[in-house]
Parts: C-alpha cells; structure tokens; sequence
C-alpha cells in the first residue's frame, strides 16, 4: 500500500469512503487496521479530508492530495525516481 495507491483509489471514487471500502479497492491483502492508522496519517498530512458519514468515519480527496497525486504523475517525479 502506498501514498500513491491510496490517493488513486480516492481520486477515482469522487465521494467519501470508509476505510473498509478502501481497502477493499486496495491490490493485495492488507490488514484493516493498518488502513485505518495509513488514512489518518494521510489526514493529518492534509492529502484527506475526514467527517462522519452515517456515524462512520470516512475519507475524501484533499485539494492538496489532488495535487501530491498529479505531483506522482509528473515526468518529473518519475525521472527523480530513477537517480542514485
């Protein structure tokens, strides 16, 4: 599970999401509680937005969790990936 993965499935989505739906959109097993503590960290750096939907907690996209996810996409980004 990366920062990358998890923005996508966000981005794609459009709408809230519990983690539960998260990680059922993630690829490979992973453990629920890991998700969980993951989408918080995201939260507190500002790439999600969080509120209670339903009276569960859930996750949407951030505008700056927007622009990390465009920032992944970049050539640039892609061309630091392969430097020493």
């Amino acid at each position: 599970m990366t920062k990358q993965e998890v923005l996508n499935v966000l981005s794609r989505s459009g709408d809230w999401m519990t983690p539960d739906a998260v990680c059922r959109q993630l690829r490979g097993f992973h453990h629920r509680s890991s998700v969980y503590s993951y989408l918080f960290r995201l939260h507190r750096q500002g790439l999600l937005l969080r509120q209670t939907v339903h009276g569960r907690i859930a996750y949407q996209i951030s505008q700056r969790g927007i622009e990390r996810l465009q920032f992944f996409k970049s050539p640039i980004h892609h061309n630091s990936e392969s430097l020493p």
